[in-house]
């Protein structure tokens, strides 16, 4: 039976050569690698940051093929794997010598006047204005109204998600083992005119979080779901929640969060 190992890269130089040099691998240890997505592979290597990883798991559909990464940028907390250690992976994954960890993703249902969509985000997904103007945002948790959030807009995300767009936006850091939804506004105003918590908003995996646009004239709400833009037109109501489809990823090391986040962070 072939053992198929779909390749992932991203479009940089390095991570082709990568690519390269890891299919030759896999060949030499009897596997079949596909470059691209098969859906009857056992395994997903992506080849870049974090960016190929999400890159993967979107394209893919969130695939249950479990998902590890080889490491070719500068900041990733997905990949797992350096360039220089493929074979040693290749060796530990022959002898079964991993562990495979579910990852819990965002929903997003997405209500317009005549539309209802449903995305998913691993790390998180941003609501903004399309032309970048102040955007108000009425936000609701488990249908219970606590504020409008005037600003550029709010970021849901993950545990996993917390250590980036919203570590940067001043979120906190959510040890990735827990189960949350975090909400954080973007650039808040605070004024006699508008005023919001400046602070995040961390709820558990059951809540349901409701956001609500501004409606008038020749609005546009973006989403940004892991990098990945949606407009929509006449949006009635957004909602967030912990997702019951999860994806896996591999493990073959001895993964320390507090080490990742002083390598990434500090």
């Amino acid at each position: 039976m072939d053992r198929i190992i779909n390749c992932l890269p991203n479009l940089e130089k390095y991570s082709k050569k990568i690519t390269n040099d890891l299919i030759t691998s896999l060949i030499t240890e009897g596997f079949q690698p596909y470059k691209g997505f098969n859906e009857n592979a056992e395994l997903n290597i992506t080849i870049g940051g974090d960016g190929a990883f999400l890159h993967a798991v979107r394209e893919s559909g969130f695939s249950q093929i479990p998902f590890i990464g080889i490491n070719t940028g500068n900041l990733g907390f997905f990949p797992e794997i350096t360039p220089d250690n493929v074979h040693n992976f290749i060796e530990l994954y022959k002898c079964a010598r991993y562990k495979i960890n579910e990852i819990s993703i965002i929903e997003c249902i997405v209500y317009t006047d005549n539309t209802v969509t449903t995305t998913y985000a691993v790390n998180d997904i941003a609501i903004k204005r399309r032309d970048m103007k102040t955007a108000h945002l009425d936000t609701y948790f488990n249908n219970n109204y606590l504020q409008t959030v005037s600003g550029d807009g709010i970021i849901v995300s993950s545990p996993l998600g917390s250590s980036a767009y919203n570590y940067s936006a001043g979120g906190a850091l959510v040890y990735p083992s827990l189960r949350t939804l975090q909400i954080t506004p973007l650039s808040p105003l605070s004024s006699n005119a508008y005023r919001c918590l400046n602070s995040s908003i961390i709820v558990p995996p059951e809540f349901e979080v409701k956001i609500v646009p501004e409606t008038s004239k020749n609005y546009v709400t973006t989403l940004v779901a892991d990098g990945v833009t949606y407009d929509f037109e006449g949006v009635k109501s957004i909602l967030f929640f912990t997702s019951a489809k999860t994806i896996k990823q591999l493990t073959v090391g001895e993964y320390n969060y507090w080490n990742v986040i002083k390598s990434k962070l500090l």
